[in-house]
């Protein structure tokens, strides 16, 4: 089973539009690739920015972040990870000077997809023959799942920007547990 999705695959399902028409949906957080890093502080064309953002992603893609890009993260399970981004204030303190990106907590931009049976398509226990076959992916996808994963001491913390249906059902499920379990018990105790 595959602990990865390998680049040429996630090059084809999640290219320069894929992040173009993401970017500006990401509410508070910026993609650190310099082609959106940059975005609104100098003015570039589209075909200059496709290049930067191509560039930037020939360099990422030789570091680990495609290395064991599978994470699992409860309560969602596995995820895909994308690049790596970070808050508007964050990106401001950057661009001024008061922060270097070294000093910026790591969080991550990462996606799942799922099939008609709600099960995840980018998974280690699906096949490369079947990553093989996945078309380019839109943002807007009912089917995918859009999520921040900020790494910290305390472990993952994850934000859901967007998320199928199903997925939102099963996180409220997930909490409402976590949230009345201890209060039933404790209920059941004194009676």
């Amino acid at each position: 089973m595959p602990k990865n999705i390998q680049t040429e695959h996630i090059d084809r399902m999640f290219p320069f539009e894929f992040y173009d028409e993401l970017s500006g949906q990401l509410a508070g957080y910026t993609i650190m690739n310099s082609a959106f890093f940059l975005e609104g502080h100098i003015h570039i064309n589209k075909n200059k920015k496709r290049e930067m953002f191509e560039s930037n992603r020939e360099k990422v893609e030789k570091h680990t972040l495609n290395q064991n890009n599978i994470l699992s993260v409860e309560p969602i399970g596995e995820l895909l990870m994308l690049d790596t981004c970070c808050t508007n204030d964050q990106k401001e303190a950057i661009l001024k000077g008061g922060l270097q990106r070294s000093q910026v907590p790591i969080s991550i931009l990462a996606v799942q997809l799922y099939d008609s049976s709600a099960q995840p398509v980018l998974a280690s226990d699906v096949s490369e023959e079947t990553i093989a076959r996945i078309p380019e992916i839109l943002w807007d996808d009912p089917n995918l799942l859009i999520a921040i994963v900020s790494l910290t001491e305390e472990g993952p913390n994850v934000g859901i920007l967007k998320s199928p249906a199903h997925i939102e059902q099963h996180i409220e499920r997930m909490v409402f547990e976590n949230t009345e379990s201890p209060e039933s018990n404790e209920e059941q105790h004194h009676e």
